[in-house]
């Protein structure tokens, strides 16, 4: 049997975001932790905009929050093949923009101090229909708000939605054409709960791309993209009218984005990883103009980890926490 390339290549991902924030250990590679094997992570983000993308794609200066997160996360195998995830981020955020005349802020802008709290929690299961060079694994997964957290305003910790999304993670070694290295692709579909009178539901289709390589040693490198489409919502201009509605425009918005990421992880020992990434909003309509870093560590236990893998990577992706509408998520 080929030598498999490294066991975890890549733990960091988006989103949470949403990740996500994204869209956690859980942002789902599709190769999947061995039966009895499991990783804690802990990620802390440093997440800012200083505008909104409008409608038509202009950007325009008006919001603008700062936001430091941290979120724990973990991944456990049931069997070789089946595996689930979960993860909860907390968020602290604080207003730094203005707003047009007429706009009014929320509870949490008004005195431009950080505000801190708890946000969604997060639960996947996933299965791994293909394995070795080419892994396809089906998921399934729950966004349930951890309590009854603000929602008005801009600095909030996120948008009190639930939701339950569907997709799947596709991976390939691209052995034997550049040994150490992967294509990894995620979607997911999400039906989100409907909050706001009059207004359909805003489902989203979420794409993540992603390419790693094994650079030297115990050095992983990382290059991704992420897609956010949302099906329904307005568009930011039209809610400047509504004053009272503009306050959640988080949870009324149909928001799109194009963001690009680079990122690295290191393996400071078998069961150790630590993993770094910048993401920047390159185009959105009615999103943040965002820009954010990630740093953390994943904890593997159990299962064996070491060594006797047949897949080419066992790697978990990070998954970023989602301040707001985080880009991320």
């Amino acid at each position: 049997m080929r030598k498999p390339l490294s066991p975890r290549a890549s733990v960091v991902g988006v989103a949470w975001l949403p990740l996500l924030l994204a869209p956690c250990v859980a942002g789902a590679q599709a190769w999947l932790p061995t039966k009895g094997e499991g990783a804690v992570g802990v990620t802390f983000g440093d997440y800012s905009f200083d505008g909104h993308f409008d409608g038509a794609g202009n950007r325009i200066p008006f919001g603008g929050t700062k936001a430091l997160s941290a979120a724990g996360d973990v991944i456990y195998g049931i069997t070789d093949r089946f595996a689930v995830a979960g993860s909860l981020p907390f968020i602290t955020s604080k207003f730094t923009g203005t707003f047009p005349k007429g706009v009014l802020l929320g509870p949490l802008d008004f005195d431009r101090r950080y505000h801190g709290d708890f946000q969604d929690f997060r639960f996947e299961a996933r299965f791994m229909a293909l394995t070795g060079e080419l892994a396809f694994t089906p998921l399934v997964g729950l966004n349930l708000p951890s309590h009854n957290y603000e929602v008005v305003g801009e600095a909030v910790p996120g948008k009190r939605t639930k939701e339950a999304y569907l997709g799947f993670a596709a991976g390939r070694s691209l052995e034997p054409f550049l040994s150490r290295g992967y294509l990894h692709l995620r979607y997911t579909y999400s039906f989100v709960e409907k909050v706001v009178p009059n207004l359909r539901k805003l489902d989203r289709s979420n794409i993540d791309g992603e390419f790693g390589y094994g650079a030297a040693g115990r050095l992983s490198l990382r290059a991704f993209g992420a897609w956010q489409i949302t099906h329904g919502g307005l568009n930011l201009e039209d809610m400047f009218t509504v004053p009272d509605l503009f306050r959640t425009h988080d949870r009324a918005t149909r928001t799109d984005y194009f963001n690009l990421g680079a990122g690295a992880t290191f393996q400071a020992s078998p069961g150790v990883e630590i993993y770094a990434a910048f993401v920047k909003t390159i185009s959105g309509e009615n999103a943040h103009q965002a820009r954010s870093f990630y740093l953390g560590g994943a904890f593997w236990f159990g299962g064996g980890f070491g060594g006797g893998r047949s897949a080419p990577l066992r790697s978990v992706r990070q998954s970023l926490p989602r301040p707001k509408a985080c880009p991320l998520c």
